[in-house]
């Protein structure tokens, strides 16, 4: 049976073996950005840190950029698998964000994602950015339609996007000095759905700590 690239890509996410080698990649990465450029790096280097044969790589990769790219995907793919819920804003089940499980993902990957994050990944911000908008105009379509009073809905997607993400980056590169607990519940205290419906498709589950407990890891 022929499959394509999706079903491929599926297909190795669920084999435990796959998963391992690209987790050595991903560390591998990591490690070699911190000393050269990503023009630098090649598929010797990468396996040689990785501790992995060419030939493994091969098997999944057909070359750097291949990796690079599939990587990218991978983890946006991971990041709403572990966020997805179930909200009903109008009694009606749809898929929600959980910022809990989905802030705990980027403290338990902040390495890849911060290395991703780089400007040298030129495609990461766009995929991510337009993955999020996709999935917020989405949810938009189960809501009341937006006023004539209140921000079109595209500037509101927009605004929640790059809140949320921009919040994210920060946290990252502030070596995420706050819990993913409490910077969940700052992002929906200041990202209210009394502002705009469509902020309840961040939804506050998987947080286990009030706003004036401990805020920081330090």
């Amino acid at each position: 049976m022929v499959t394509n690239g999706r079903e491929r890509r599926i297909i190795s996410q669920l084999d435990p073996r796959v998963v391992r080698t690209n987790e050595q990649l991903r560390q591998a990465l990591s490690e070699l950005l911190q000393q050269q450029s990503l023009q630098q790096i090649s598929v010797q280097k990468l396996t040689s840190t990785a501790q992995l044969t060419r030939g493994t790589f091969y098997l999944h990769y057909k070359d750097k950029t291949d990796f690079y790219e599939q990587t990218e995907q991978q983890v946006i793919d991971e990041w709403f698998a572990a966020a997805r819920t179930v909200i009903a804003p109008n009694g009606e089940s749809v898929s929600g964000f959980a910022l809990g499980p989905a802030l705990r993902y980027v403290d338990r990957h902040h390495q890849i994602l911060t290395v991703l994050l780089h400007p040298q990944f030129t495609q990461f911000r766009p995929r991510l950015r337009q993955r999020f908008e996709r999935e917020l105009l989405g949810f938009s379509q189960h809501l009341p339609a937006v006023g004539t009073d209140e921000p079109p809905i595209d500037i509101q997607i927009t605004f929640l996007t790059m809140a949320f993400l921009g919040l994210v980056e920060h946290w990252l590169n502030d070596n995420r000095r706050y819990r993913s607990e409490y910077l969940a519940q700052s992002f929906r205290q200041l990202a209210t759905p009394n502002v705009t419906l469509l902020a309840t498709w961040f939804a506050l589950v998987g947080t286990d700590i009030a706003l004036d407990s401990e805020k920081s890891l330090t």
